[in-house]
């Protein structure tokens, strides 16, 4: 189904001079980035719906996704291994935040470890997508702490413990997948920028 999509998606495009052969591999990329993202999305929305963790998964999808967009981190090597995760971490984790209560200062310590987090790592880059600019990698790394501070203040403003936990949980998340000892773990390189010449 994937690559049907991508082809087919690839040729329209191409027929219509909307991408040549030098842009191919950048569109066919995006195209596959997308279908994963759509699929992915609606399969762990509609377990969520019937697991009655609907409002909670999708507040974890979009706040996560939001940090993760300036942060990035760790992808998976391969596909199945993807689903995977994202099944286990958009299932499991919703289904921990609504039937388990955490202690407010195992909270406060997440928000603690997972802002120096994000001060000390990010952004996490990939081998398959280098932060070569500077000036962005800077500028993703403000933008990063400054939406966790804003999350970490909304969670005290609305003051509902099933909110603590959403942004500890992607605290948490995104923590591990920016931790070099994570890209050490499962044989990533890190700081994939300083391989190429400036």
């Amino acid at each position: 189904m994937k690559n049907a999509f991508v082809n087919s998606s690839l040729n329209y495009l191409i027929r219509n001079h909307a991408c040549n052969e030098k842009q191919k591999n950048i569109f066919r990329y995006t195209l596959e980035s997308i279908y994963s993202l759509v699929t992915k999305t609606t399969v762990v929305l509609l377990l969520s719906f019937f697991l009655k963790t609907f409002p909670i998964t999708l507040t974890c999808i979009i706040l996560y996704s939001i940090l993760r967009g300036f942060a990035f981190g760790i992808h998976a090597t391969k596909n199945i291994y993807c689903w995977c995760i994202t099944l286990f971490v958009y299932i499991i984790g919703p289904l921990f935040i609504k039937f388990i209560s955490i202690d407010m200062i195992y909270i406060y310590m997440i928000y603690v470890l997972g802002t120096l987090a994000i001060l000390l790592w990010a952004p996490a880059d990939t081998p398959s997508r280098p932060l070569l600019d500077k000036k962005k990698r800077q500028t993703n790394k403000i933008i990063s702490f400054i939406f966790i501070i804003l999350l970490i203040l909304s969670s005290f403003y609305i003051n509902i413990p099933q909110f603590y936990s959403i942004i500890a949980f992607i605290l948490l998340l995104e923590s591990i997948c920016i931790c070099p000892l994570t890209y050490k773990l499962f044989s990533i390189p890190y700081h994939n920028y300083l391989h190429y010449h400036k």
